[in-house]
């Protein structure tokens, strides 16, 4: 198997990861904030936070598979961003129909946002190795 078939593969795999798990009830909103009770703060604060940092982590990871799977692609940056981007969106519209989730254009933005700076941790990276 060829590298770049790996990335593709790690690439789709994550995306089903992602599906599975907004499937879950276990990571809705209100489970979540279920963990993060604290005396010292506010728990539905650092689980609204705590979220949207899983949002940027999974999405900038993805941008990333993307990345690796377009090697030797002219312009591969900004289709690794758009296809994370746009997988954002398909899994905020998937959820709009899954009860106890909602699809919000907010997370597409926040997945959108990981995934961008994921690349640009990337090409500084790529940049210094020059």
């Amino acid at each position: 198997m060829t590298k770049t078939r790996l990335w593709w593969c790690a690439a789709l795999l994550w995306c089903i990861g992602i599906a599975i798990a907004t499937r879950q009830p276990f990571f809705t909103g209100d489970a979540t904030e279920e963990l993060l009770t604290n005396p010292l703060f506010d728990s539905a604060i650092l689980n609204y936070y705590a979220r949207k940092l899983v949002h940027l982590t999974a999405f900038g990871l993805l941008a990333i598979f993307f990345w690796l799977a377009l090697e030797g692609k002219e312009k591969r940056y900004l289709f690794a961003w758009l296809l994370a981007t746009l997988y954002g969106a398909i899994d905020e519209w998937h959820q709009s129909f899954i009860p106890e989730r909602s699809g919000l254009v907010s997370d597409v933005a926040i997945d959108s946002i990981g995934a961008l700076l994921a690349l640009l941790v990337v090409y500084g990276v790529q940049r210094r190795k020059a």
